[in-house]
């Protein structure tokens, strides 16, 4: 059987996060017969105003929808990073996990939006180097995503070491 890792980054902006769920269910629907692992990435941003992490918003509608398609023969499976508050934080997280588990998969992809693609390939890039991920990227946008990527993305490096150091990780 063929087994695959969906690595879901996880949004704040919930209509984001659900196109980027709906990309990635797009995967699965290619895959009828695969074991499919969905390692969810994103915690809580904000307490005050939430109390569920990204990562279980993702769980909840991905389990909704294999549980109402009759044609889904796969096996799914569910891993949670639920504390990291950032794309630098989603791949040191996953990095840990594929570091133990990555040889079982015969395609992993990463899913996000478009519009942080760049950024997110650098972060991976810096975290993961010489990984070659397979990337589904999700159209929906916000009016003004493009200009706050690129203000973001000139702190990519910085970004990657603050989230090494939260996380004891060594590069």
């Amino acid at each position: 059987m063929l087994t695959i890792l969906i690595i879901l980054l996880g949004c704040n902006i919930t209509t984001i996060l659900y196109d980027r769920i709906y990309a990635a269910l797009t995967i699965s629907e290619a895959y009828p017969t695969a074991q499919i692992d969905w390692f969810l990435s994103g915690g809580i941003k904000d307490p005050a105003r939430d109390t569920t992490s990204e990562a279980e918003k993702m769980r909840q509608a991905i389990s909704q929808f294999n549980i109402n398609n009759t044609r889904a023969m796969n096996v799914w499976n569910y891993v949670y990073d639920t504390i990291s508050q950032n794309t630098a934080e989603n791949f040191i997280i996953a990095e840990r996990y594929l570091k133990t588990n990555g040889s079982q998969y015969d395609r992993v992809y990463v899913v996000t939006s478009q519009f942080h693609y760049e950024r997110a390939k650098q972060m991976q890039d810096l975290i993961l180097p010489g990984v070659n991920f397979e990337w589904v990227l999700s159209p929906m946008e916000m009016s003004d995503s493009y200009y706050w990527e690129k203000i973001h993305i000139k702190n990519v490096e910085q970004d990657v070491e603050r989230a090494a150091q939260k996380y004891y990780y060594i590069m």
